[in-house]
């Protein structure tokens, strides 16, 4: 079957990176370096791209398509200790729908091959928690990496209505998720910072070929505190 030639992260990563260019030209000094906000909120846009697809595995049919999503968000809640270490609670959902016509291969279990129309939806969710460090300085920019754990929820569903195959095919699994890595905070205003981040977000899905897939998540959105 024709496979998914996707890059979804592109346009985030060149608007991040206006982004940070456009905050060298605002460099300021804090006013307040020592000080801290116990509670951030962050809420963004997310897109999520699989390194290194392997396709999608239905049982009886596999198909050549991976769970990149360029439609998404992530959202966290932030307990900080002190200057520079706090607790992380995550929760990211992305989503995708695809349709085109390609090679459908199915063994049921006498296996047949047929070139038709066919749409795709997949889901990732992942519900995560682990410290935040923060590298707070008299800036305006203050650096941070994450280390979080948890679980991931993950659906695809395929259908192609004939002629040759009538398919409908469902999947979802439950597994463990990790999310390493961090991002820049720009501050604003006091209580306004803009966030951006990027994670290396293994997910441990029960599939016949490898248990585990390799996203690359990239976040743009708004940090409160």
């Amino acid at each position: 079957m024709k496979r998914f030639n996707k890059n979804p992260l592109i346009r985030l990563a060149f608007g991040t990176a206006l982004l940070l260019c456009s905050a060298v030209v605002g460099w300021a000094q804090s006013p307040n370096p020592d000080e801290y906000p116990k509670i951030e909120i962050f809420a963004g846009y997310s897109a999520h791209g699989e390194a290194n697809g392997r396709g999608i595995s239905f049982g009886t049919a596999s198909i050549n398509a991976d769970y990149n999503a360029n439609a998404g968000f992530e959202v966290s809640l932030i307990r900080n200790f002190s200057k520079h270490i706090g607790l992380k609670g995550d929760f990211s959902a992305h989503f995708d729908s695809s349709s085109g016509q390609g090679l459908v291969n199915s063994c049921t279990p006498t296996c047949t091959s047929a070139t038709q129309d066919f749409q795709l939806k997949t889901r990732v969710y992942n519900f995560l928690g682990g410290p935040e460090f923060k590298a707070r300085n008299r800036t305006r920019f203050t650096p941070f990496a994450h280390a979080l754990a948890g679980a991931a929820y993950t659906k695809a569903t395929f259908r192609t209505p004939g002629p040759a195959l009538n398919l409908l095919l469902k999947r979802w699994d439950t597994g463990f998720a990790m999310a390493v890595g961090g991002g820049l905070d720009i501050r604003a205003t006091k209580r306004v910072s803009f966030r951006g981040s990027m994670d290396y977000n293994p997910v441990w899905i029960n599939d016949s070929i490898d248990s585990r897939r390799d996203f690359i998540r990239l976040s743009l959105g708004i940090l409160f505190h």
